[in-house]
């Protein structure tokens, strides 16, 4: 049970507190190894054939070595000091969590809007996105706000989550022998969806270097997307029924329907159409990424204009939706007390 703690109480400190950036973080030392083994194998491979083959070997020695890394040091560390080992994966998990990082760097782009400066907003939004901020609208810069956290939702919180979830059910049903994996499959989660961000671009650079990376990305985030749009509207039937407007519900509902698969990505629109519902808005549509201008269909039917404080309301739901996790994990903590 000390290792389920652990996940637990990283998942319930990443609540309230964003990564220390003073402190070595785990996701910087992942994005280092895939920055020079990206050098190392363009040096060595010239053609398409040979950078996708490349692209192919990077996730392989990633996903062993990472793994691998998670495994090693949980299970030495431990045999060590307990303490010490129960820190360290502590500590682990609070940065395999970005919620708070998330809402962090959300609200600094909502300040910087309702300050009334579009350059440092554009400029604080460049930090949280990979397309071209500075011709943004103040609209524009909001809904790439509202895209941003809804994505990173599942990317950044649910996904990690469920594999340590599932890891931890493996544990229960089959024994100690799996315990380990509480904090591996996350870990092999999250060097995944590393490698995505850095180099699974469909640009000329990266098609072929970053395919692999791009599909296995794919592959591992379907379930917490779809996981992750059921939690949303789950959220969002109670605060309809608070709000005494079913509206807001159905809408949600209507539109996860009609555009959960209208992004290029089968994952990110899952989100994504939810929170376009909600605002009844249309989110997505044509964006920039470096220089070229990419033709995207939009998300939703709505026409209402979003605002800055339609941020703070999206931060909120993500919050109540995180305590929603907390509320399962409990109770499979609770099932796993009463069966051992």
């Amino acid at each position: 049970m000390i290792h389920y703690s652990a996940f637990i109480c990283g998942f319930i400190l990443d609540f309230f507190l964003r990564d220390i950036q003073e402190l070595p973080h785990l996701v910087r030392f992942m994005g280092k190894g895939i920055f020079y083994l990206e050098i190392f194998f363009r040096k060595i491979f010239k053609t398409d054939i040979g950078l996708l083959f490349s692209g192919f070997l990077i996730v392989v020695f990633n996903v062993l070595f990472w793994g691998g890394m998670a495994y090693l040091t949980d299970k030495y560390i431990y045999r060590l000091n307990y303490i010490l080992g129960f820190i360290a994966e502590f500590f682990l998990f609070f940065q395999i969590f970005a919620k708070a990082s998330l809402k962090y760097e959300s609200m600094k782009v909502y300040y910087e809007i309702i300050s009334g400066d579009i350059d440092k907003s554009r400029s604080a939004l460049s930090m949280i996105v990979g397309r071209d901020t500075m011709f943004l609208s103040f609209e524009q810069i909001i809904k790439a706000v509202i895209e941003t956290v809804a994505e990173n939702m599942s990317d950044g919180i649910v996904a990690p989550w469920l594999y340590a979830t599932i890891g931890s059910i493996i544990a229960l049903l089959f024994g100690e022998q799996f315990i380990y994996l509480i904090l591996v499959l996350p870990i092999i989660y999250k060097v995944i969806n590393t490698m995505d961000s850095m180099i699974g671009y469909k640009d000329k650079k990266y098609f072929y270097i970053g395919k692999a990376a791009a599909v296995l990305d794919d592959i591992v985030n379907f379930i917490p997307a779809r996981f992750s749009a059921f939690i949303l509207l789950f959220v969002i039937f109670f605060i309809a029924i608070l709000k005494n407007n079913f509206n807001i519900f159905t809408r949600s509902v209507k539109a996860f329907i009609k555009y959960r698969y209208v992004h290029s990505s089968p994952n990110a629109g899952q989100t994504e159409s939810v929170i376009a519902g909600f605002f009844d808005t249309k989110l997505l549509g044509d964006a920039f990424y470096f220089g070229k201008l990419v033709k995207k269909q939009s998300i939703g039917d709505g026409e209402n204009i979003v605002k800055a404080h339609d941020i703070v309301v999206l931060n909120n739901i993500t919050y109540l939706s995180y305590i929603v996790l907390l509320i399962i994990n409990f109770i499979i903590g609770g099932i796993a007390c009463f069966i051992l």
